[in-house]
């Protein structure tokens, strides 16, 4: 009892020398060794359960692929890509009044680079672009989205890349 009453007696002095602002710091460093304590060592133990599950699992055929070249699709899908992706900008609805190709081979990667101006509205341009992830091979390099001060309309541009492997000579 002694000892409870010395405690109670030293914590009061201490609140009135130096405030009550050393409460909620004592309560957040009583959490914090809680949480260090008993719930860091449960998460960790549930990292590991799963690290050894996953490690026991079969690595998929395309991580265990050889140089990341290898997976890109040949010059004629590429070539269907940006087919495919002016297809679907009419899908959704975009109107493209022309665009711009580049094609680029070096060593042994290609791109097709295709930069496009495309005007329709704000959730079109987003259906489209998202539709277009699905494409293999493509990257999108840059979104430049513009409002017209007069209409609900978007002038977006839009610069893919379809990335292919060159065919052999």
């Amino acid at each position: 009892m002694m000892r409870w009453n010395a405690l109670r007696w030293r914590l009061e002095v201490l609140a009135v020398r130096h405030g009550l602002w050393m409460l909620p710091g004592a309560a957040l460093l009583l959490c914090a060794l809680l949480a260090w304590l008993w719930w860091l060592p449960s998460q960790e133990a549930a990292l590991r359960d799963a690290l050894a599950v996953r490690a026991g699992a079969p690595v998929p055929a395309s991580v265990q692929a050889g140089p990341p070249h290898s997976a890109l699709p040949p010059a004629a899908r590429a070539d269907a890509a940006v087919q495919r992706l002016f297809a679907l900008a009419a899908e959704h609805g975009l109107t493209i009044a022309q665009a711009d190709y580049r094609r680029q081979e070096t060593g042994r990667v290609g791109r097709w680079q295709v930069q496009m101006p495309a005007t329709g509205t704000y959730p079109q341009v987003r259906r489209f672009v998202r539709a277009a992830q699905a494409i293999p091979g493509l990257s999108l390099d840059e979104v430049g989205i513009h409002r017209a001060p007069a209409g609900a309309g978007v002038e977006a541009r839009l610069l893919f890349s379809v990335w292919f492997a060159p065919d052999a000579p």
